[in-house]
């Protein structure tokens, strides 16, 4: 297994991956944006930049098996603290083909992008982890952190 940068010209592969676990977690297809595809595609190349995203793919026998991105971690909060100090990164869209899981390529590809995020100056990765991703982050180092959430769900009477 080779572990190598995306290149532009590869960004409809990236957008493909992206769609790919969206579908897995079991995502109308009547649910995605009619622009779904140009909107990701639009997020990566702005996130290269402003943001430093890197993408990355696994080859294994010459064929794509997975990627991974990461990127400077856009704060939802106005961010006070001086970079040296905190300045978080972010993975997202980590992917492994079918054919290709189990061979510790979601690994590898973690691993790359955590190496990415440190060579940049961050002194924190967050990643969201679906319930299969959870043992391999946990296996970089990752730990479960404090975010809480609460459903906004309209009740049945639809106000």
């Amino acid at each position: 297994m080779d572990i190598r940068m995306a290149r532009p010209d590869e960004d409809e592969i990236l957008v493909g991956h992206y769609l790919k676990i969206w579908d897995s977690y079991g995502t109308p297809p009547e649910h995605y944006r009619p622009d779904a595809a140009a909107r990701i595609l639009s997020f990566i190349r702005n996130g290269r930049e402003e943001r430093r995203l890197a993408s990355f793919f696994a080859i294994v026998d010459g064929e794509i098996a997975g990627s991974a991105s990461c990127q400077l971690h856009q704060s939802p909060f106005p961010e006070v603290i001086q970079p040296e100090q905190r300045l978080l990164g972010y993975i997202w869209s980590v992917y492994v083909m079918d054919a290709f899981r189990r061979r510790g390529i979601a690994l590898a590809l973690t691993n790359k992008a955590v190496d990415h995020l440190k060579s940049i100056g961050c002194t924190t990765a967050v990643i969201h982890a679906s319930d299969a991703g959870e043992p391999v982050y946990q296996a970089v180092g990752f730990e479960l952190a404090k975010e809480m959430r609460l459903k906004l769900v309209a009740d049945q009477e639809g106000f």
